[in-house]
């Protein structure tokens, strides 16, 4: 093992979004590749929107995909858990000068904002009360005026630090400001409270999205703030690495209310519309990382293999669902037929009613392993099935005829018939490969186009214009069942 220490952090707030997932695949991912340790931590600060059904749901979606961070995780902590530990550390930040109340209200900090825009310049607060002595502002405090506890930003100096990711970052202090970090009863928001609990923990690199970057020059200064304590530990800073933002096909930020319907972006909806945690693993580690070469098809245990931060993109990462769908597909196609059986039938039980439990095992891996190959979920996959395993309705006899295959009324009807001797010769578990002998031996005996002959027979025997080939379907219906829907609208 080695002292590289990450966290996985999430608030149990909402539902696990896909960039929830993807940080905690990177993370995962990490530390595994370089032998350091998990803590996770619940970031259950915000109580009113906290949640357990979705701790719940965020653990067992990330689960789901591989990743059992109870199993996987050196410890497994909440930040609500620390709230004492952050309350002593605040008081000591004050009695060091680093942090002081502020008693500006609402509508102060309002009218100062509404100045700098009406003199179209960035609007920075810088606290009066950054100036005023320390025994004024305990009066104030006994008082009962209403205030925060913000940072007492250093002006005009360079924050300067190296993301793992992007290089040599450099932000002004003079674009920060004075900011808050508690509020009037003492509980710590997210900027002190995350640097406390890294503190606290040992967390050596920080690995998180991109749209963190503005919070790391002011939890450096906070950092460095906890250094200047009497009784400071030596843990040294950790290293901090954000990974590319997910955007829409708009460049807009990912967001469930704005893709369009049946677009997968939390991870119960992957798992709802039949996707495999293969292949969604798989296409999250896409989106933003490279693994430098033509290979697209990656296990676990391979990206734990291969990924290293210098894989990671700079460039944020356009979302594309179509993309997600060829991945599952791939993995469909790259899964043990029995194990994709498996797979398929436990999600046929959760979300539908279990109706393939009763399918003759045969049956069913012949229909799985034809269905599979274009199949891009397991919804696509229950769609073909349906007609494979279940009685269709027979279709109206007027839609066999099909002016593009040159097939009329009187040429559907010889081709049905022909195709009734033809399945009357064959055993009940006919090959494809002999039914094919057997149709191309009669196409051309008549000198007819392909289309002419297998446009009517897998119209009968599907009921769809698109379908499973018609020699695969016979090998999957057998010759009785087969018979059964051709003379249906032979007849």
């Amino acid at each position: 093992m080695s002292d590289i220490i990450v966290r996985m952090p999430p608030s149990p707030t909402g539902h696990l979004h896909l960039g929830t997932a993807r940080t905690g695949l990177f993370n995962f991912l990490f530390a595994k590749n370089q032998g350091g340790s998990i803590i996770f931590r619940w970031e259950d600060t915000d109580l009113e929107r906290s949640d357990t059904k979705f701790e719940a749901e965020i653990l067992e979606g990330m689960k789901w995909l591989g990743i059992d961070f109870v199993e996987a995780s050196e410890k497994f902590v909440r930040q609500t858990e620390s709230a004492e530990y952050h309350g002593e550390m605040l008081k000591k930040l004050w009695e060091a000068g680093l942090v002081f109340p502020c008693f500006l209200t609402t509508e102060e900090i309002d009218e100062q904002r509404a100045q700098a825009r009406a003199q179209k310049k960035n609007f920075i607060l810088w606290s009066p009360d950054r100036e005023t002595e320390k025994d004024e502002l305990e009066s104030k405090i006994e008082s009962g005026a209403p205030y925060v506890w913000r940072f007492r930003t250093e002006k005009d100096r360079v924050i300067s630090f190296e993301d793992g990711i992007r290089g040599v970052i450099e932000v002004s202090s003079n674009t920060i400001g004075d900011f808050t970090v508690a509020r009037t009863d003492g509980s710590v928001l997210y900027l002190l409270a995350n640097v406390l609990d890294d503190l606290d923990q040992g967390i050596t690199h920080i690995l998180r999205g991109e749209d963190g970057i503005s919070n790391t020059p002011k939890q450096l200064m906070l950092w460095e703030a906890l250094k200047q304590l009497p009784d400071h530990t030596d843990h040294p800073i950790p290293s901090y690495s954000h990974i590319p933002l997910v955007l829409d096909q708009k460049g807009a930020k990912l967001s469930k209310r704005k893709v369009e319907p049946g677009v997968c972006v939390l991870i119960k909806d992957f798992q709802e519309q039949g996707f495999l945690p293969q292949g969604v693993v798989n296409g999250l580690a896409f989106l933003g990382w490279n693994p430098k070469s033509e290979e697209e098809l990656f296990s676990l245990e391979d990206l734990v293999e291969r990924f290293s931060l210098e894989g990671v993109n700079k460039a944020a990462a356009k979302y594309d669902f179509e993309k997600m769908k060829w991945f599952n597909n791939a993995w469909m196609n790259r899964l043990d037929l029995e194990e994709l059986i498996e797979s398929f039938l436990d999600w046929n039980e959760t979300y539908h009613d279990g109706e393939y439990n009763g399918i003759e095992v045969e049956k069913l891996m012949k229909g799985i392993e034809i269905c599979r190959q274009k199949a891009k979920t397991f919804v696509d996959l229950e769609e073909e099935l349906s007609y494979l395993l279940f009685p269709i309705e027979t279709p109206e006899k007027e839609l066999l005829v099909n002016e593009k295959m040159k097939v009329d009324a009187d040429m559907a009807q010889e081709v049905l018939e022909a195709m009734i001797s033809i399945l009357e010769s064959l055993d009940e578990n006919p090959s494809a490969d002999l039914v094919k002998e057997k149709c191309v031996e009669y196409i051309q005996s008549k000198g007819l186009k392909n289309g002419q002959f297998l446009w009517p027979v897998r119209f009968s025997l599907s009921g769809r214009e698109r379908s499973v080939g018609p020699f695969d379907l016979v090998a999957i219906l057998g010759t009785k069942e087969s018979l059964k829907r051709i003379m249906a609208l032979a007849s």
